[in-house]
């Protein structure tokens, strides 16, 4: 039997989809690459803003018209579009989803991910799957992030560090479908990226919707461990003692260590100072602002103004200054006039972003937003804000990948290109670089053999950043 899952969204969408595939393989799944020819077809799905799920609903028509030339075809839902884990045959407490789409099997909460073989019986019930390891004596199942996941790449992971959010920003389902922040197990993570480095992972990513946020939400202020103490209370920050201990793996083998996405209120100066002082910790700053005008910050709950934002953003470019600074933007938020739009366009300006992720404001039902605002930027407005900041995007980005011209960048390679001949990787700041896929000799070495394109895959490389594009940068490989 055949799975194929569908992942949109974030970072923590594809550590889960990772672990939904760990739970289908132990039950006899194999993976494929062509979704026509699998016997189960699983949307790992996004609904931060409902043109995610909309998306979901224009793929789903085509997916589930399989099922004529394969009755055998099952299809599930999970992530953020999910309320409650059910099946077509669930009699009571029956998600919406199931109603409302024809062909649909059953979906389930990504917490119970472990639960995924019982759902796939209860709508299927002459399948006869084996009971997973992940559950326990009495039946019930473990943290579903205990799950081992199935990772997807060698040399790079993700490791979630909290599930949930206590944010509560008003244009977003995830508090509502995820539930309350909660941290995962300081020693549980680290023997992760341990296990991971040890078996030549060389940068780990932690993911979580708040990440800086570890250790101090309502819920981990309540936790306590088998002694009867709260783990994090002895912890200044935990999210940075976190990074500090995980940068002790660089004597293992670990290259780099990212994390995404931060909350600018949680931002501390001991984070800033990390990013300064720890070896493994990368250059890159993603910010997410979504509107450089107060009042918009208000009412999107976004608990922190454009003046503390830019103070945190000075004070980046001090520490470490040649950083990558990026961010995400909504334009069109409820209400947003046009004097209120200027201000995120100066905020631009001012900041100059090297990167940003541009969203027009979709109503998502079921937020805060919906219930206490009219949607009523209209979408042609809409799309003229888009394209002003996409314009200065493209300016600030292009001009700061020309200062990278002349530099030399260290490169993990992550793919071959077969059209160019050349490998694609990324710096440490996370931008783009492309290569030949040809070693270039220096002037006291004779010309190499030439090599088999998959071989650098994985692989560290010096990279002299020879030009600049708007998204990309291309250079030529140096010896080590």
């Amino acid at each position: 039997m055949k799975y194929y899952i569908q992942t949109l969204g974030c970072a923590m969408n594809y550590s889960d989809s990772e672990r939904v595939a760990s739970v289908l393989e132990d039950i006899g799944y194999e993976r494929t690459a062509v979704p026509e020819e699998t016997d189960l077809y699983i949307f790992n799905t996004c609904s931060i803003r409902q043109k995610g799920e909309d998306r979901v609903f224009g793929t789903y028509k085509n997916v589930a018209s399989w099922k004529k030339h394969n009755p055998r075809l099952m299809i599930g839902i999970t992530g953020c579009m999910v309320r409650a884990t059910s099946s077509r045959n669930t009699e009571e407490d029956k998600d919406e989803l199931l109603r409302r789409l024809d062909g649909l099997d059953f979906v389930f909460r990504i917490n119970d991910t472990h639960r995924l073989p019982q759902i796939m019986e209860e709508a299927e019930p002459h399948l006869d799957l084996p009971t997973l390891p992940s559950i326990n004596e009495t039946g019930q199942a473990t943290d579903y992030l205990k799950v081992a996941p199935k990772y997807s790449s060698d040399f790079q992971a993700f490791v979630p560090i909290q599930i949930g959010c206590d944010k509560y920003c008003t244009y977003c389902i995830v508090p509502y479908s995820r539930g309350r922040e909660k941290s995962r197990p300081f020693d549980e993570i680290v023997a992760e990226c341990r296990a991971l480095v040890e078996n030549g992972c060389k940068e780990i990513t932690l993911v979580g919707q708040t990440v800086n946020s570890y250790g101090k939400s309502m819920t981990d202020q309540k936790t306590v461990d088998k002694n009867g103490k709260n783990p994090f209370e002895h912890m200044d920050d935990p999210f940075v003692e976190l990074l500090t201990q995980l940068d002790k793996l660089q004597e293992l083998g670990l290259s780099r260590l990212r994390f995404t996405s931060p909350h600018p209120r949680d931002y501390s100066d001991a984070l800033i100072e990390a990013h300064a002082t720890l070896k493994t910790l990368t250059p890159h700053f993603h910010l997410p602002i979504q509107a450089g005008d107060d009042e918009v910050l208000k009412r999107m709950n976004r608990q922190y103004t454009l003046e503390h934002y830019k103070g945190l953003v000075d004070k980046i470019r001090k520490r470490v200054p040649d950083a990558s600074i990026t961010s995400d933007i909504i334009v069109g938020f409820c209400g947003e006039t046009e004097e209120q739009f200027a201000r995120t366009e100066q905020a631009f300006k001012d900041i100059q972003w090297d990167m940003a992720y541009l969203a027009r404001y979709s109503p998502r039902t079921g937020t805060t937003s919906v219930r206490a605002w009219q949607d009523d930027v209209s979408r042609e407005e809409k799309a003229r804000r888009w394209h002003a900041l996409n314009d200065l995007l493209e300016k600030s980005s292009a001009a700061y990948h020309a200062n990278m011209i002349g530099q030399t960048h260290e490169v993990l390679i992550e793919k071959y290109i077969p059209e160019t001949n050349e490998y694609q990787g990324r710096a440490r700041n996370n931008k783009v670089v492309q290569f030949p896929a040809a070693i270039t000799p220096t002037s006291n070495q004779e010309e190499p053999e030439n090599q088999d394109p998959e071989n650098l895959i994985g692989e560290l490389a010096n990279i002299k950043i020879t030009s600049a594009q708007k998204w990309t940068v291309k250079g030529e490989r140096i010896e080590n």
